[in-house]
């Protein structure tokens, strides 16, 4: 009897060793904070992660956008790593400007504060004109720049520092011009920054090639380059990118999805798994390429690696704008 009973014990103990610990799963409401206002790019993503989750049935809870906006993304960083810290269901759609404002000293949260989880895709920029603009091409453009960097306007939206600044301020810099000399223009929202180049108030406009595209389609713009690795494909495909023109210059105002500073390894795994699934989804590859946004997965390890390696790449560029820590 007694040996039936250790025999029975033993059997237990090896079926539940044998047992695999149930994968994590999220308890009650999650959370995608964006740290800029409703409307907005990252908001956009957000709301379209929001939408397939519920329609693919990926995420079973209740899933809710907050907007925190301010302070460079500042307010809402704080919010998620003071309020949420350790939290597995408290995201935020993160972005190129993380690293930046970081770096200029207009956040002290950037990527090593946060837990990444996955890069989602990345968003080129293109350098336009008005369509009857003097400046021919992007060599003229920098040529004009090197003969005299106040010479031409440059409208930036919305800060200085940013991908927007940087896709411009990265072939002038290796083109042999003083990037501190050059004479930006700051808008509060891409939309003036664009109307602005179409009315003639400025001479040159970056930014996002998917915001840009409309316009260089009806004519009312035209494009010098993009800061794509290679050329972009369907209406912009003559468009030469910067290495093109032999400038090392590749520049991408990329989004992604990060959690609260110790987020619990199972819920990035977990994270992961539903990312790779959404980017499967039909509607959201189609969305990605009608934005020309080049959608990559990277998960936590390569994706923090990533935004290590950029914040490196930025220092000096923004330290020569005269905006470094």
């Amino acid at each position: 009897m007694y040996l039936r009973k250790i025999c029975a014990a033993a059997l237990a103990v090896g079926l539940a060793a044998a047992t695999p610990a149930l994968a994590w799963e999220p308890e009650g409401d999650v959370e995608i904070l964006v740290t800029v206002g409703p409307g907005t790019s990252p908001d956009q993503l957000a709301r379209q992660l929001q939408a397939i989750w519920r329609t693919q049935g990926t995420v079973k809870n209740n899933v809710v956008v907050t907007n925190k906006p301010g302070g460079g993304g500042a307010v809402g960083l704080g919010y998620l790593n003071n309020s949420h810290a350790g939290s597995g269901t408290n995201l935020v759609i993160a972005g190129a400007s993380m690293v930046s404002n970081k770096l200029a000293g207009r956040s002290p949260i950037g990527c090593e504060e946060v837990t990444p989880i996955g890069h989602i895709f990345a968003e080129y920029i293109g350098i336009a004109v008005h369509p009857d603009s003097p400046i021919k091409d992007a060599k003229d453009l920098l040529e004009r720049l090197k003969a005299d960097p106040q010479s031409l306007s440059i409208g930036i939206a919305t800060s200085r520092g940013n991908s927007n600044h940087q896709a411009i301020a990265l072939p002038a810099k290796q083109f042999g011009i003083d990037v501190k000399k050059l004479k930006t223009v700051v808008f509060q929202a891409g939309s003036e920054a664009r109307t602005a180049v179409m009315g003639r108030h400025v001479d040159v406009v970056p930014a996002s090639v998917g915001s840009l595209v409309k316009q260089v389609e009806a004519g009312q713009l035209r494009l010098l380059a993009v800061t794509a690795p290679e050329r972009m494909p369907g209406s912009v495909s003559d468009v030469p990118t910067w290495k093109d023109l032999g400038l090392d210059a590749v520049v991408s105002n990329w989004r992604g999805l990060m959690g609260p500073k110790d987020m619990p390894a199972e819920a990035v795994t977990y994270w992961e798994g539903v990312l790779e699934k959404t980017m499967q989804d039909a509607e959201f590859k189609k969305s990605a390429d009608a934005a020309f946004q080049t959608a990559k997965l990277m998960k936590h390890e390569e994706f923090a690696a990533y935004c290590k390696k950029e914040g490196a790449d930025l220092s000096a560029i923004l330290n020569d704008m005269g905006m470094g820590e």
